[in-house]
């Protein structure tokens, strides 16, 4: 974020404890605690300065596009667009994240390896606990109330007590085994009651159902000859929600004409599914106007060049050009996430709009942290990496789901 400096008045990124024009000191500089890292480069350093393991153990590639199965990644295309992506057990990818906004992205591995960091160390305490086998008579008087501590123990007593505690964790052992198998067991059910990806034709309407869910469906609508989406399925049409009733509608998975429409893939509906609900940030040229997203969210935050006044002004919603509220069309004429002066005429983060939008964040998220506690409250040494206790066992990832 940039920031206007109080003794010259130029604009600088307020990470910077000087202003570079004048020299002049920063009193709102921003620190983090955690030394979050903004870039690929900036994680790879984090992770080091962590001492986690090599990243063929944690399975997480910071710069690499790997191919492999079981893997979390994040890295640049030849496009300069970050990619961040999840590839399953079966070798499939889900992208979490494609697009140029390189700390959004970093911030998305981050969190995640954040999260798997913190589940390592607690299977390993687990583990070390459930695995241990010999324990001393002082370990089991411990267990004992304070006043039977000072008693001394029988042989035949520490065996009892030693049988029991054994007893008691195979138990432990056998209900986890079980929950595991439960789950399993349902997933599997799940799955094979999901209908098939591909066209239907139930009560004279054509349907797609674009993935392995029981949700996400087209719907082609006869009068304005398009496919629309569908957050839903009526209930005329709940049939369509078990394979074991869907099927008898099953017409195939690939498109023919013989269906009627047209194919649901050429569909500006479908396009914009598989893009997602977000448009990329920064700069877009639509119609010999300049137009400036400040967020993701495809309808909001959208501002343009205003010619004549010389300055940025917001979009009203009723002038929002509708090819950029289409995530898979308003790519088109996006062209930069960052002001360059040979490409636009003024930077938009300079304008009194922008500034004013700026001092609403900051003062709602100081709001925020006054109730909630600030995030860089939370320690750093949480992700710190002991090779002398903790283990990485890549196996017990879920690498089933999408993140």
């Amino acid at each position: 974020m940039k920031i206007k400096c109080e003794y010259c008045g130029s604009m600088f990124d307020d990470t910077l404890e000087k202003c570079p024009n004048c020299g002049g000191t920063n009193n709102n500089v921003r620190r983090s605690t955690d030394d979050q890292p903004t870039t690929i480069e900036g994680l790879k350093e984090w992770y080091k300065a962590k001492g986690l393991p090599d990243e063929e153990v944690t399975r997480f590639f910071i710069g690499r596009d790997y191919k492999g199965s079981k893997a979390f990644g994040i890295y640049k295309d030849e496009k300069g667009k970050c990619i961040v992506y999840k590839n399953k057990a079966d070798g499939s990818r889900a992208v979490r994240y494609e697009g140029t906004d390189e700390a959004y992205a970093v911030n998305e591995l981050l969190t995640r390896l954040k999260q798997e960091i913190l589940e390592q160390k607690g299977r390993a305490v687990n583990k070390a606990t459930a695995g241990k086998s010999a324990v001393s008579p002082s370990e089991l008087k411990a267990t004992l109330p304070e006043k039977e501590q000072k008693a001394e123990l029988s042989p035949e007593e520490i065996q009892k007590i030693k049988k029991g505690l054994k007893t008691a964790g195979l138990g432990l052992l056998a209900v986890i085994a079980l929950v595991i198998g439960i789950v399993a067991a349902v997933r599997a059910y799940k799955k094979s009651t999901i209908p098939y990806m591909g066209y239907y034709n139930h009560n004279g309407e054509l349907y797609y159902h674009c993935e392995e869910s029981e949700w996400y469906w087209a719907k082609y609508n006869r009068e304005t000859k398009d496919w629309e989406m569908l957050d839903y399925i009526w209930e005329s049409d709940q049939e369509l929600e078990k394979r074991k009733t869907a099927k008898q509608y099953f017409l195939g998975e690939a498109y023919d004409s013989s269906y009627g429409g047209y194919d649901v893939t050429d569909s500006l509906a479908y396009k914009d599914y598989q893009h997602g609900s977000w448009v990329e940030k920064g700069y877009f040229d639509y119609d010999d106007t300049v137009y400036y997203h400040n967020g993701y969210s495809k309808d909001e935050e959208w501002y343009y060049f205003d010619t004549d006044d010389n300055d940025w002004m917001a979009v009203p919603d009723d002038m929002l050009p509708v090819d950029l509220t289409h995530g898979s069309l308003a790519e088109d004429f996006w062209y930069t996430p960052e002001w360059d002066s040979e490409t636009q005429l003024t930077d938009f983060e300079d304008s009194a709009i922008y500034q004013e939008y700026m001092e609403q964040y900051t003062t709602s998220e100081e709001e925020d942290d006054s109730w909630w506690g600030s995030s860089t409250d939370n320690s750093s040494d949480d992700y710190d990496w002991d090779w002398s206790s903790d283990s990485w066992d890549s196996g017990s990832t879920d690498w089933d789901s999408d993140w």
